[in-house]
């Protein structure tokens, strides 16, 4: 018998942390990964891009779900396709309209945080990190289906 969600608890998932306001350029989803990306440059064997293996790796993540991104990034012009010709293999690079988008975010979620740090007292937000970890934690065990 499948327990119906009550009100509370669905306000809970759908009010208590709404975080998608503080994304104002760029979907969250898509700011994880273009983030993700530019972390993995940062390691890579290229100088100017990754190959797909690295940033599955990385992300942990299997390469179909990269690949599947990746493509879905580049329609929206967020990343471009390169070969290395040395290796004969294709890597993927951000775009300077994705770099742009995300310092803008990047921006926008700094002053999101400094008005949370100046009305919300440290010892308050420490608990509530603290909460919202244990809640992710318990989350990540619930089984998919």
């Amino acid at each position: 018998m499948q327990k119906n969600i009550s009100n509370t608890e669905e306000e809970f998932f759908l009010k208590s942390m709404n975080v998608e306001k503080v994304f104002a350029f760029l979907d969250r989803t898509d700011y994880f990964f273009l983030y993700n990306i530019k972390k993995c440059m940062e390691t890579s064997e290229l100088e100017e891009g990754v190959y797909l293996s690295e940033l599955a790796e990385f992300m942990g993540l299997p390469m179909a779900k990269i690949s599947i991104t990746v493509k879905k990034l580049q329609e929206k012009g967020y990343v471009s396709w390169k070969t290395d010709m040395k290796e004969e293999r294709t890597f993927i690079t951000l775009t300077t309209s994705a770099k742009e988008l995300m310092r803008r975010q990047k921006e926008h979620m700094m002053n999101a945080y400094e008005k949370i740090l100046t009305n919300i007292r440290k010892e308050d937000l420490e608990t509530t990190l603290l909460t919202l970890s244990k809640i992710r934690d318990l989350l990540a065990e619930q089984p998919q289906e």
